[in-house]
């Protein structure tokens, strides 16, 4: 259903239709900047460069025709974006960056229960934190492919576009981060990693 209203979202924007625009804005900004905040450390960045992304990519002739889905083609424009700018970072401001986006994790890696009781709950933000911690150490390629499978909740096929590898090499990367998630992860009790 999504796949079939972005390939017509994509047909009305060839077609030079500009109404079809902010359905898309309000479609995939929110998940964008969420997915540009895990990679930049920066919610004023990502909102950034996800305003960027979105104005180079739906303004009439201002990006290349995506060649695969609207979501992944999305993606794409946002992670090279993204990189561009940890590029421009000193290793030290995203390592401070990092002590300071546990909101951004906290609530996607492990949901609260508010009926939870109060040790149950610290629990869980412990469990949240560790997650998030592993998550952070691991390299660029495979934290950037866990953020997109697991925490924004991409296809394979999407994950695959978004970094531009083939879908078997996708597939690899994505094995190869669980393993390392797993492994890093162990001492998680009741882990579904």
């Amino acid at each position: 259903m999504a796949e079939d209203r972005d390939a017509q979202w994509m047909q009305r924007l060839a077609d030079g239709d500009q109404d079809v625009v902010a359905e898309i804005r309000d479609r995939y900004t929110s998940e964008l900047v969420l997915f540009c905040q895990r990679m930049v450390y920066n919610e004023a960045l990502a909102e950034d460069i996800v305003q960027e992304v979105m104005m180079k990519c739906l303004s009439p002739g201002g990006g290349q025709a995506p060649s695969g889905s609207l979501r992944g083609w999305l993606y794409r424009v946002a992670r090279n974006r993204a990189i561009d700018e940890i590029r421009r970072m000193k290793p030290e401001v995203r390592l401070s960056a990092m002590q300071s986006s546990s909101r951004i994790w906290a609530a996607a890696v492990v949901p609260l229960d508010p009926t939870t009781t109060p040790a149950g709950k610290a629990v869980k933000e412990d469990r949240a934190r560790r997650v998030q911690e592993v998550v952070e150490a691991m390299d660029d390629d495979l934290r950037e492919v866990v953020i997109l499978y697991f925490f924004q909740g991409l296809s394979r096929n999407e994950v695959a576009e978004a970094i531009g590898l083939t879908l078997s090499g996708t597939k690899a990367r994505i094995s190869r981060a669980t393993r390392e998630l797993r492994s890093k992860l162990r001492s998680l009790d009741d882990s579904s990693i």
